[in-house]
């Protein structure tokens, strides 16, 4: 047995130094097995990026961005009960839409759609400025022909009792074109007459939810409006 171990011994020394023998002798033997090693790893990244790219791509495919709409909406549930024919209308409350295009049928989509109100545009008018209606256009929303409340307003006892009218545009960035502005003056003076609203309860959105707005943004002047509606 001892001589048996012996031999063994013997033998393991003998492949040992032929393998270094055939390394020494031929280097790339000896980078073999690290080639085979970074030919795995180059192929597992090749394969992780293929991966991602092709993600991305699924990704960017399915990503469809969302088109302008008005954003100054208020964050409260659409209230489909019509208004009591005893109780008339109190308020006009002027908002814009804080986009640069828009028209009735656009909002009214995207309120259904997006914001999923049942009874679509929030606004009782809106007054195109003229890039997807006319401008000075006034379009008459549904819920002025059903006579029921908007959605307009955070104050949901406003939007009982006050009636919504909307002029495209972002008057952060721009002023309401003068027909938009002849336009609501003259529909002003309508809702008024028939409906013996004072000058006093024309307000501006951001004088209802004081703090969380600034609609119809600093480049609208409801004091130059109510100035030219007396005169």
């Amino acid at each position: 047995m001892k001589f048996l171990d012996f031999m063994l011994t013997i033998g393991a020394v003998v492949a040992f130094a032929f393998a270094a023998y055939l390394f020494a002798s031929d280097p790339g033997l000896a980078q073999t097995e690290e080639a085979i090693v970074d030919q795995k790893i180059a192929e597992t990244t090749a394969g992780l990026k293929g991966q991602v790219s092709k993600q991305v791509s699924a990704n960017k495919a399915s990503f469809t961005p969302k088109p302008q709409a008005v954003n100054q909406l208020a964050p409260v549930k659409d209230d489909q009960k019509a208004v009591s024919a005893n109780v008339q209308w109190k308020y006009i409350i002027i908002h814009h839409s804080a986009t640069k295009n828009g028209s009735a049928k656009i909002f009214d989509r995207y309120h259904r759609e997006e914001k999923g109100l049942a009874e679509g545009l929030a606004y009782h008018f809106v007054i195109g400025n003229g890039t997807n209606s006319k401008d000075g256009q006034v379009e008459t929303g549904a819920r002025w022909d059903k006579q029921i409340p908007g959605v307009h307003c955070w104050d949901g006892k406003m939007n009982q009792q006050s009636i919504g009218i909307c002029l495209v545009g972002d008057f952060d960035q721009k002023n309401p074109t003068e027909k938009q502005v002849s336009a609501l003056l003259k529909l002003l003076k309508e809702l008024c007459q028939k409906y013996n609203i004072p000058s006093g309860n024309i307000v501006v959105h951001r004088d209802v939810d004081k703090g969380e707005t600034n609609c119809p943004g600093k480049n609208f002047s409801l004091d130059t409006v109510k100035t030219r509606l007396i005169h």
